[in-house]
């Protein structure tokens, strides 16, 4: 089973994720975070259809640093409920896995 893990969290723009996404890879939260532009997130909400552009934080990280990781962008983001999608288990090349887990503490 791999340590590795990938965070999926929308933003409202690239502001937000891009200081988010900062303060995580500051912090050695996480090793990269990929900031994807051009989102466009349908859902309900309070029982109402939205429809809004967002942006896709795609973290990559370490299973033991998650919960550290979720409060920290929890405290930043402006949602009153982020996306937080935890994708276990990840397989990578081994070169690339060792680079995580050089960077995430």
């Amino acid at each position: 089973m791999s340590d590795l893990i990938v965070v999926l969290c929308t933003c409202p723009n690239e502001t937000v994720a891009k200081h988010i996404a900062s303060e995580a890879v500051q912090k050695k939260l996480a090793a990269c975070v990929n900031v994807i532009h051009g989102i466009t997130s349908i859902y309900s909400w309070q029982d109402e259809i939205q429809c809004d552009t967002e942006v896709q934080m795609v973290i990559k990280t370490k299973s033991d640093v998650v919960q550290e990781l979720r409060e920290l962008v929890h405290s930043l983001h402006p949602y009153d409920v982020p996306e937080w999608l935890v994708i276990e288990n990840v397989e990578a090349s081994s070169e690339y896995a060792d680079w995580i887990r050089s960077v995430v503490k």
